[in-house]
């Protein structure tokens, strides 16, 4: 008689990670939504293509519509043996213009592309000039009127360092822990554009637009910098500046 084995053996699965580029203007952010295009449907579906299986795609931000991104990370688990440079050839074969993958590598098991990043780096980009952005437009956003850079660096310095930023956000994030750290905040800027780089260890849902709606209003004299630092700590919303439009938002690079 012969005797059967009690557990069959265990399926191999590998791990891909994935930095990938894209312009937002025509997609309502990264993750899956019932009705709308989003950058994780588009990728899911081509990947059940080229791998002949379905596969979730992970990523290490959740951007909002009309976000960009020159370095976003992702990650999926696949059984398929193709190699790492032809599922990059063929993603990008199939891919819009507007979405890129820069590389596809296999990684250890353990890689997660959301719960394993260190840092998050961001820009935001500001068209400061009385006349509109015409190549640069869907990257910035124009502001036409004066705006005093020395005082918004001096509001800016009082979101560095780890606080709880829940006056920096909106509405989604009220079961989520609001204490981010702020590790760089540098405010450049380069004849008409102005450009904010930030880098934290993660951000809240919206946080990014809502500091820098907030450190517009100083660079135009509506609140004084050292207001910043009382609304910090007020933990109220209604008491900081508006929320920025998306498209001058891109996410630069992922850190792990």
């Amino acid at each position: 008689m012969i005797k059967r084995s009690g557990s069959a053996p265990k399926q191999w699965w590998r791990t891909v990670k994935l930095v990938i580029g894209f312009e937002g203007t025509r997609y309502e952010g990264w993750q899956s939504q019932k009705k709308d295009r989003t950058i994780q449907e588009i990728f899911e579906k081509i990947l059940a293509k080229i791998l002949k299986e379905k596969t979730h795609l992970a990523s290490s931000s959740r951007t909002d519509s009309g976000v960009h991104a020159l370095g976003l990370v992702a990650h999926f688990k696949t059984k398929n043996p193709l190699a790492d440079p032809k599922i990059k050839h063929a993603l990008n074969f199939y891919l819009p213009r507007d979405i890129l993958v820069h590389s596809a590598k296999t990684v250890p098991d353990s890689f997660h592309a959301r719960f394993g990043a260190k840092s998050k780096r961001y820009r935001y980009d500001i068209w400061n000039n009385p006349t509109r952005p015409l190549f640069e437009a869907p990257f910035v956003l124009w502001y036409p009127h004066r705006l005093r850079i020395a005082l918004m660096r001096k509001a800016a310095s009082y979101v560095k360092g780890r606080h709880d930023f829940s006056a920096f956000k909106d509405r989604g994030d009220e079961k989520e822990n609001s204490v981010r750290m702020i590790k760089r905040i540098v405010i450049k800027k380069n004849k008409e554009l102005i450009r904010v780089e930030i880098e934290a260890d993660g951000f809240l849902r919206h946080m990014i637009r809502v500091i820098i709606g907030t450190l517009i209003d100083v660079g135009r004299g509506k609140i004084s910098p050292q207001r910043v630092k009382s609304i910090l700590h007020s933990k109220d919303r209604s008491k900081a500046g508006p929320t920025a439009k998306a498209l001058g938002l891109t996410l630069i690079r992922v850190k792990y």
